[in-house]
């Protein structure tokens, strides 16, 4: 074997610029008997590259699927949460929420003022509520989806 030969090939190696060939080359120089003295030092890793092919896994691969069960189950107990706190708050009555304004400047121009525009907004929140009708959509899907039985009176 031309040992420039090899040299020049080991440097290509090392440097990421073999062929197939090339490789192939060194491997069965390396696992030969016929080593130079300069070369011994790379024998043990090519050895090594040569034994960890042949290395397999004795144990199967298991994907883990409880944890994407639980996180199934976790999305849809948040879902189920949020649809009744909204389902709850639509039931919630305006007017029998005891409501007091406070100004503490006693200017009456003020307080006319500031009673408008409460109004205003709670016109606005009341508007809001009566839009998310929908929602009541959403806890007859739910039902429908885990397959839950409504209790008859």
């Amino acid at each position: 074997m031309d040992y420039k030969q090899i040299d020049n090939i080991l440097n290509k190696y090392f440097e990421g610029n073999t062929s197939l060939e090339e490789e192939k080359i060194l491997r069965t120089y390396f696992t030969s008997n016929d080593i130079a003295e300069q070369h011994k030092a790379y024998q043990n890793m090519f050895i090594y590259f040569k034994e960890a092919q042949s290395v397999t896994n004795p144990l199967p691969v298991r994907l883990n699927n409880k944890q994407k069960k639980r996180k199934k189950y976790f999305a849809a107990a948040a879902a189920l949460l949020i649809g009744a706190g909204l389902i709850g708050l639509m039931q919630i009555n305006p007017e029998k929420i005891d409501t007091k304004i406070e100004i503490s400047n006693h200017n009456p121009k003020k307080q006319k003022e500031a009673v408008k525009e409460i109004k205003k907004f709670s016109k606005k929140i009341n508007q809001g509520i009566e839009k998310t009708g929908a929602i009541t959509i959403f806890g007859t899907t739910t039902q429908k989806v885990f397959n839950l039985k409504k209790e008859r009176k």
